[in-house]
This record gives structure tokens, sequence and C-alpha cells, in this order.
């Protein structure tokens, strides 16, 4: 068998509570410069602290999804910071009952009381596709951006459950 092996990494839109917390860490260590003033030595000790749990938060609120397809295998990792990578799933073609457009009739009809797991940018304008997968946990509506790679090599692994357009 033909190994095939694919890799997207898909940037995240940053929610309205990231953008939140972002203008509030600016705005605190605005106010301990302020504080510099008053406190001298300990508001500058403490300005560089907050300036750095700042650019932490700055940088966390920054992430983005890897899809790896390896031989019938996407694995997803989130990547926080662009430097800390954690693996948060990993799902097998086999199990795999049906990959289409998300808001195609087929997917909606098929995927009435399953579970969530959204992957996506959060760009309205997506290309959103939704996998149906069955497994021991009941079924589960996995939500991603496969760009035409992607979505190729998995057709090339297995075609039969594979739309790329309602017509097909």
């Amino acid at each position: 068998m033909d190994e095939v092996f694919v890799e997207q990494i898909l940037k995240r839109r940053i929610n309205i509570s990231g953008i939140l917390l972002r203008m509030l860490s600016v705005l605190i260590v605005l106010i301990a410069v302020l504080s510099i003033m008053w406190l001298q030595m300990l508001g500058f000790t403490l300005t560089v602290l907050l300036a750095y749990a700042a650019y932490l938060v700055w940088s966390y609120t920054s992430v983005e999804y890897e899809y790896s397809f390896l031989n019938g295998e996407l694995t997803i990792d989130k990547i926080l910071g662009q430097r800390k990578r954690k693996s948060v799933a990993s799902y097998d073609m086999k199990e795999a009952e049906m990959i289409a457009p998300a808001m195609s009739e087929s997917i909606v009809r098929v995927s009435m009381n399953a579970g969530v797991k959204d992957y996506t940018s959060g760009s309205k304008n997506g290309n959103i596709y939704a996998m149906i997968i069955s497994n021991a946990d009941g079924k589960t509506k996995v939500l991603f951006e496969p760009n035409e790679k992607v979505l190729e090599a998995m057709y090339h692994v297995k075609p039969n459950i594979v739309k790329k357009s309602e017509t097909l």
C-alpha cells in the first residue's frame, strides 16, 4: 500500500475573550508603569513581571491547529504561541462513516445526536468539513478545515466516504 502523508497548519481566529484578555493585560502593564513613580524599584520590578505575563497572555491566545494525515489516520495538534505543541485528537479513517462539507444535507442528517469537536479557524466563511466518527464513545462530529491536499489524501485512502461536494 502506498504511504500517504500530508500536513496542514491552520491559524485560529482570536475570539472575543482572547481580545479582552489581551486588552486587560496591556492595561495592567500601563498601570504598573505609572506605579513606578510611587513605588520606585518595586514598581519597576512589578512592571517587568507584568510585562512578561502580558507577553505570555498575548502569545498563548494565538492558537494554530496542525492536521497530519498519515496512512488513514488524522492527527490534530494544537500549537499555542507558535512554540507549545499539544496533541489533541487522533482519528482513524476505519471508524469514519462520512467526510463532507459541514452544512451538507447528508452530514446534518447523520449527525443529529453526535457530540461535536471543533478544530476550525473560527472564520464564518471557511471551507469547513465534518467527519462523522463512530466508536465506543458513540457518534462524534469532527469539524475541521482541510485544504485540497488533505482532502485528496483522505479520498485516496477511503474514496467511498469522502464527499468533496454535495453532488458527489
